[in-house]
């Protein structure tokens, strides 16, 4: 037995002396370690800590943004047996769950009470709600409104990588007793920790916003030749939405014609051949405002050379959680580069796209819906195969060249991770990074936490 295969039985026989020894195994190099508590992951931390171990978490593990491999002579954290709903405050509106629940167990749990959570992520089935947050997760569906992740976070309670167990939100005040309340002293430490990527610490469980669920919900596509005409309507119903107009109005999807189609086939019956991007529109809530805003909505498209399909794609909404590859995001394995671009950007942004598909011999192009106002948060993907590893690889090489051509017009990467780090440490301010790195050394002083995320190797 080599000295390296050693400290790995070692550190697994430490382990198991720390949880029960089901829980931990030996895969590799590595050992995986399925928590169930908070108490026990701050034991594997202070091990880690002590041992300088490094220690990478792991929810539904899609692996979209950076990998969820066990680190080599590491732990891997998997915190999927942290699956439970702890509490449904109905005073509050509040749910609080332990980090691993999937979002469609969370949505089983809350719908049998009459609730819902707002954020829906296509990856929904598989997705955590940890995970999702530690990647600031956003959502196709609802996203217009409600946005990502962080704004539906009330608190969380973390272990950080020295083991402390620490709250954020309302019950730091131990005499609050429950979340209600993200932000007070001395700043907004919850924050912190919303799309960290696990470089500050393990999320434990997590306090969200709930809501009654709607009593109606209608959704609508427009049709459009071109985008200047797709983006002139993305305009027309953020101008009515922050006058006070079509507040139900939870979802404008971009999708270019060819994504939407092999998701629906159905719907190439119904657009003539000169449309080339479509937007679906959703309402929901109160019936008569539903009725009311959906005919705006559809008003404004018809306004800017939309044509409407009159049909409510009831496999829409049904397939939120990947029943189907929801616009065009595919099967497998596959890196996706998303990044927020004004709206003034998104058709240099298509062209970049386009031209570096055609480039390259990829199908590739930008879909997306509007994040925090004229903004769009714009996805493309690069898939590689799952049988030939050296393959991704090569797909992570074309992906970082093409979030670098997105950044030099203005873009913002929405996801970093250890697989956008090295193009945006190139184009960080070095007094904003240096502060970052500050926070880690603080927080991380071994730096075992998911290393690679922060301090760019």
């Amino acid at each position: 037995m080599t000295d390296r295969e050693g400290n790995i039985d070692r550190l697994r026989e430490e382990l198991s002396g720390l949880i029960e020894p089901e829980w931990v195994s030996r895969v590799g190099t590595s050992v995986i370690v399925k928590p169930r508590t908070a108490e026990e992951i701050a034991a594997v931390l202070r091990l880690a800590n002590r041992t300088e171990t490094p220690v990478r978490p792991r929810g539904g593990g899609t692996g979209w943004w950076s990998s969820t491999l066990p680190p080599a002579e590491g732990i891997l954290l998997q915190m999927t047996r942290m699956n439970e709903v702890l509490a449904i405050d109905e005073d509050v509106l509040t749910v609080r769950v332990e980090a691993g629940i999937t979002f469609a167990r969370l949505e089983e749990a809350l719908g049998a009470q009459g609730y819902r959570i707002a954020v829906f992520p296509e990856s929904g089935r598989t997705a955590t709600m940890g995970g999702h947050i530690q990647t600031w997760g956003t959502s196709p569906h609802t996203s217009s409104v409600f946005e990502d992740q962080a704004t539906q976070i009330v608190g969380l309670k973390v272990v950080l990588p020295t083991g402390e167990i620490v709250p954020t939100g309302s019950t730091a005040v131990t005499a609050a007793a429950k979340d209600f309340s993200r932000r007070f002293f001395p700043a907004d430490l919850t924050g912190l920790f919303l799309g960290a990527e696990g470089a500050f610490g393990v999320i434990a469980e997590a306090t969200l916003k709930i809501f009654r669920q709607p009593e109606a919900s209608r959704t609508r596509v427009a049709g459009f030749p071109g985008l200047p005409e797709a983006v002139a309507a993305l305009r027309a119903f953020q101008d009515a939405q922050r006058g006070g107009g079509i507040s139900t109005l939870v979802e404008q999807r971009l999708v270019p014609r060819e994504m939407l189609l092999a998701t629906i086939p159905r719907l190439g019956e119904s657009l003539p051949a000169a449309v080339r991007f479509l937007l679906v529109l959703r309402v929901e809530g109160d019936a008569a405002d539903v009725e009311r805003h959906m005919a705006a909505a559809c008003a404004l498209s018809r306004e800017r050379g939309g044509r409407i399909v009159e049909d409510d794609l009831p496999e829409w909404w049904a397939g939120r959680f990947g029943s189907f590859p929801a616009a065009g995001l595919g099967k497998g394995p596959r890196i996706m580069i998303v990044a927020m671009v004004p709206f003034a950007g998104m058709e240099e942004a298509c062209s970049i796209v386009d031209a570096f598909g055609a480039q390259h011999g990829l199908s590739l192009k930008l879909r997306g819906y509007p994040f925090g106002g004229p903004v769009f948060l714009a996805h493309a993907s690069i898939s590689w195969e799952a049988g030939r590893p050296e393959s991704r690889l090569e797909a992570l090489a074309r992906a970082r060249e093409l979030m670098a051509a997105l950044i030099g017009i203005g873009a913002v990467p929405h996801r970093v991770g250890t697989d956008f780090l090295p193009v945006l440490v190139e184009r960080l301010d070095p007094a904003y990074y240096g502060f970052v790195k500050r926070v880690k050394g603080m927080l991380d002083p071994k730096g075992i936490m998911n290393p690679g995320v922060v301090v760019s190797g």
